[in-house]
């Protein structure tokens, strides 16, 4: 039995900028892959990827992890040149979370 073609009846794209983590796709995207278990992207390397795909669950997770270990997030954040504080990459990620389709379980990023 073959594959049968479907046809998106809604399609829509609506992008929210966030000016943080420029230059850093590497660093975040492989901080997603090492926190988010369930995450996907398109290509062979997450570091290169621009689309992700992260579980809504485990980016709370991640909130969760940074919060409860501030100064080693903060460490890991200078050694990767990160400039934002740990509570800032908090409140960016429930952004993230926030400003994502609620109609799924997954927050979609990319990068361009």
């Amino acid at each position: 039995m073959g594959n049968k073609i479907h046809v998106a009846e809604v399609y829509q794209v609506k992008h929210h900028i966030f000016d943080n983590f420029n230059g850093k796709s590497d660093v975040i995207n492989r901080m997603l892959a090492e926190n988010c278990p369930g995450l996907s992207w398109e290509g062979e390397d997450v570091e290169c990827s621009t689309r992700l795909e992260v579980p809504r669950a485990e980016l709370g997770d991640l909130i969760a992890k940074i919060a409860s270990d501030k100064e080693d997030f903060e460490k890991w954040a200078k050694l990767h040149n990160i400039e934002e504080s740990a509570d800032k990459v908090i409140a960016i990620i429930a952004k993230w979370i926030s400003f994502s389709d609620q109609r799924n379980d997954f927050v979609v990023l990319s990068w361009y």
